[in-house]
């Protein structure tokens, strides 16, 4: 099957080419000279604003990876790249004859500030969101379902890093909070104990683009790439980053600097208030990263998921003890050489 893959320099790119082998995997890039090489994949110049529609005859199926994913971004842009760029791709998915089938990845922040459990199916009432962000991806879903053509959504949970080494191609909302914590800079954060922290891997996450293909098409189907029940709760998890940071950090070890308390919105909001009002840049800064990602966690929600059953979920213990072990050692990314996007 020939396969046109969009997003291949992004963090799911090159995975999700390795996974979907021997398939031939057509991505597109902006500048072929500056993507990073894979086996059994052609690299195809373009952009969401400008498809090769050359290549459209010999389409037989679009992974469309890409998306603007920074969660404090400008509103306007979230939704060129996700919401018209998405209807764009479909546009170009019309002109290609020998289409089957289309999975366009999203992300289970489209749920928004909702609780109790999240089944795999569309959320046709506009929900309540905590960053722009989830809001342009949730209406690049209802674009997608609203198409007509055959074509099926995986909403990815955290992707936090490769379950091998830890690895990341790009930081975003968790490791800039992973560092915050590590540094003893965020004393509060609001959440409840209880509260699911949805990590899954790199690979896991491209796993449930090859599952997907492997199936019989249906459109419309709605998959959770979630570790579900596997998932930690958030006491768990800053349980276990405490004993990791210990072993790092003389503050944590110490016992000098200690994991965050829990509060509410109300109250984490009057410490944003008194970060803004002291005018301190590294505090504000701290706010800024922690108000796109933390208020996620004051809503208990358990993610559907019927994925667990074809693809082993990574132990989330080793998969936190990897990313962080990475993250310490290429400085948070910044030593990193990828250039993603």
């Amino acid at each position: 099957m020939k396969i046109l893959l969009t997003g291949f320099t992004g963090n799911l790119g090159p995975e999700i080419a390795r996974q979907l082998a021997p398939n031939q995997v057509l991505a597109l890039v902006r500048d072929a000279s500056a993507a990073p090489a894979a086996s059994g994949v052609e690299l195809v110049e373009g952009t969401l604003e400008n498809l090769p529609n050359n290549i459209a005859p010999s389409v037989e199926a679009i992974v469309h990876a890409a998306a603007f994913t920074a969660f404090n971004a400008d509103p306007a842009r979230l939704r060129r790249v996700n919401v018209e760029g998405t209807a764009r791709l479909l546009e170009f998915a019309r002109a290609c004859p020998r289409l089957q089938r289309i999975i366009h990845l999203s992300t289970t922040c489209v749920c928004g500030d909702r609780t109790g459990l999240i089944p795999e199916a569309p959320l046709i009432e506009r929900p309540h969101f905590i960053n722009a962000y989830e809001e342009s991806k949730w209406e690049a879903e209802q674009v997608v379902l609203a198409s007509g053509l055959p074509a099926e959504i995986i909403r990815l949970s955290i992707v936090a890093g490769s379950e091998c080494d830890g690895a990341v191609r790009r930081t975003g909302a968790l490791h800039h909070t992973l560092f915050w914590l590590y540094k003893g800079l965020i004393p509060i954060m609001p959440g409840r104990a209880g509260s699911s922290v949805d990590l899954i891997s790199t690979e896991f996450a491209a796993a449930s683009v090859a599952v997907l293909l492997r199936a019989e098409p249906q459109a419309g189907r709605i998959i959770h790439a979630t570790a579900g029940s596997h998932a930690p709760q958030l006491s768990e998890l800053l349980d276990f980053l405490a004993t990791l940071f210990a072993r790092h950090h003389r503050g944590w070890a110490r016992g000098s600097v200690a994991r965050p308390d829990l509060v509410d919105a109300q109250t984490f909001a009057l410490f944003e208030a008194s970060a803004r009002q002291s005018g301190d840049a590294i505090f504000q800064r701290v706010c800024q990263d922690a108000q796109s990602f933390l208020p996620g966690l004051l809503h208990s929600r358990i993610l559907a998921t019927s994925l667990t059953e074809a693809i082993p979920v990574p132990d989330w213990l080793l998969l936190t003890e990897r990313l962080f072990t990475w993250l310490l050692a290429n400085n948070w990314g910044r030593d990193h050489s990828h250039d993603c996007r």
